[in-house]
């Protein structure tokens, strides 16, 4: 088996173990990744109230963010520097890479997110949704997994 994918998932519960079993469920339900081992790693999990949970978060959204800005990079060296330029674009490799893009900004998760906040449906966190992190950390867990596939290159494909 292969490891494909790590993730920083923020969920809130009353406890660890029910953060888990909330972060388990909801890979079981999504159709957009398909695992065929989710294993959480206890000692790279943090705990909201802890010293190095706020930290840990803001390194996990930019890891995204670095993402996104490699996207881009890519985008515009194919010679996507306007949405309107994707008119003229034949599908193949650019449409790929405008995809995974508009996933990471508009909160289907994929293989590709690093960070995930199953509390706002979102790669990053708003303004508000920060403010309620903020005010109460102890409901909150940044959860990681390292996710694993026997066919790595099924893994991001949808089964229906």
């Amino acid at each position: 088996m292969e490891r494909i994918a790590q993730h920083k998932i923020l969920v809130a519960g009353n406890s660890f173990e029910q953060c888990c079993d909330r972060v388990r469920k909801f890979f079981d339900l999504t159709s957009l990744v398909i695992y065929d081992c989710i294993q959480v790693i206890d000692e790279l999990c943090h705990h909201g109230p802890d010293a190095d949970f706020f930290p840990e978060l803001k390194k996990a959204e930019q890891k995204n963010q670095l993402t996104i800005n490699s996207l881009i990079d890519e985008l515009e060296s194919a010679g996507i520097n306007r949405i309107s330029d994707l008119r003229s674009k034949d599908p193949g490799y650019s449409s790929k890479v405008f995809h995974i893009l508009a996933h990471l900004l508009d909160g289907f998760i994929g293989i590709d997110s690093y960070f995930y906040s199953i509390e706002s449906d979102s790669h990053r966190l708003s303004d508000q949704a920060r403010s309620q992190l903020q005010s109460a950390p102890d409901k909150y867990w940044l959860i990681h997994l390292d996710c694993y596939s026997e066919l790595p290159e099924e893994a991001g494909i949808l089964h229906m």
